[in-house]
């Protein structure tokens, strides 16, 4: 297997001055779709940890019998966005044009 640069890795042409007014190549946005089942689940995450965070600091008083479920209740949200996005997406993948 042939190694490459870093900059020919990703996609970047040699001539970075076309294409884009400030000098540099656009980027790419075609590499992966967005997730929104992934964001909710980090989104989640990311509160019950703040939420122990500040407990931890003294400002609230965070029982476990609430933020547990608060958790897997919102990891079960993520999981349904996630399957309605694959499910939208393939229903979409199939749809043809009546041309």
């Amino acid at each position: 297997m042939r190694r490459r640069s870093f900059g020919h890795r990703f996609g970047h042409r040699a001539d970075h001055s076309r294409g884009h007014p400030l000098g540099h190549a656009a980027p790419d946005r075609s590499r992966h779709p967005f997730e929104p089942g992934k964001l909710v689940a980090g989104l989640v995450i990311l509160g019950v940890a703040a939420a122990y965070g500040m407990d931890a600091a003294g400002e609230w008083d965070v029982r476990p019998e609430i933020a547990l479920p608060a958790l897997l209740c919102g990891l079960c949200v993520a999981a349904l966005t996630s399957a309605l996005t694959y499910a939208f997406r393939r229903r979409s993948g199939r749809a043809t044009p009546d041309d």
